[in-house]
């Protein structure tokens, strides 16, 4: 009896070590690199990971360097064929229009599917995911400016507006850019604990809101009637400014072109015209004015134009806001 005992007590014991063992193995992660990809999207997630002591690989389907979207040169660690096993793959955006249709990327993403506990994108790396098939019937987000686009290209996909990440259990979305350290951060907190990633986001002096905070989706520039392709060819535009908030956005653009002022204002003025919800208002002091109601709430949209310091340019303002109960 005491052996039978003293046996199953080492069985326990070896358990118990196996388990603490697993246990004590980092987190594996693998991000897919390609040309033109977007540094940010890659690299904050790659520094929240480092930190978390997580083993982070680079890896490319051929194991070749691949130059991103602003040139920096990135050496992948390994190729499809030589990855080591990963519990974590994330996917990065940037220009994604070639690698999204590759049938290697494809395969490679379902396998990462049947083998890997997580896949998270990040920004317009929902794209690559979507056109692989491993968003069908989930919730995503991407990059605020793509988001018709992924609605549009992928109806089996619902598309989710005003989050910074989507956590569908083993698949994980995010928004633009910086959003891909929140959805990292989410990521560590679902692995380790929130007191963990917390700690983390504090070491990296990122201010991270588990509630998912900023929304880039959710600012006031989401309702702007879209003329970007209403001018005619030639002109040359120059962003200057372009911020806001929920409540009011304004963009201020260069234009270079021999057309004058009372020109690029009619050209505004025709493009408003098909947006059939924006009633024209009363001009004041040159501003071109219209109103809509949208989503129930009342909106005003301005338009001017000024002469530039130089021949041959003007800034164009553009401005939105939600009209307050008080005017």
């Amino acid at each position: 009896m005491k052996h039978i005992s003293s046996c199953l007590l080492l069985i326990l014991t070896l358990l118990v070590s196996h388990s603490a063992l697993a246990q004590a193995q980092p987190v594996k992660v693998a991000i897919l690199m390609f040309d033109d990809v977007q540094i940010i999207d890659f690299a904050g997630p790659f520094e929240v990971f480092g930190q978390a002591g997580f083993e982070v690989y680079t890896v490319s389907a051929d194991g070749r360097p691949v130059t991103t979207v602003m040139g920096l040169s990135v050496n992948p660690s390994y190729s499809f064929d030589n990855l080591p096993g990963v519990d974590v793959v994330l996917v990065p955006g940037g220009e994604v229009h070639d690698v999204m249709r590759r049938s290697d990327v494809q395969a490679w993403l379902k396998q990462r599917r049947q083998d890997s506990r997580y896949i998270m994108s990040v920004c317009t790396g929902s794209h690559i995911l979507a056109e692989a098939g491993l968003l069908d019937n989930l919730q995503a987000t991407t990059f605020h400016r793509a988001l018709d686009g992924l609605a549009e290209d992928y109806p089996d996909v619902e598309v989710l507006r005003d989050r910074r990440f989507v956590d569908n259990g083993q698949i994980i979305t995010t928004a633009g850019l910086s959003s891909g350290m929140d959805g990292a951060l989410h990521l560590v907190s679902t692995i380790k604990g929130v007191e963990a990633a917390r700690t983390l986001a504090m070491h990296i002096e990122y201010d991270w809101d588990p509630k998912q905070g900023f929304v880039r989706g959710t600012m006031a520039d989401r309702h702007l009637p879209d003329n970007d392709y209403e001018w005619p060819e030639g002109i040359k535009f120059e962003r200057q400014a372009s911020f806001g908030d929920q409540q009011s956005w304004q963009n201020r653009y260069l234009a270079k072109t021999t057309r004058g002022a009372a020109d690029l204002q009619a050209t505004y003025v025709k493009a408003m015209a098909a947006h059939k919800d924006w009633a024209p208002q009363a001009a004041i002091a040159e501003h071109l004015s219209w109103a809509a109601t949208i989503e129930g709430q009342p909106w005003v949209h301005e338009f001017w134009v000024e002469t530039g310091d130089k021949p041959d340019t003007y800034l164009l303002h553009q401005q939105i806001r939600r009209v307050t109960a008080q005017e």
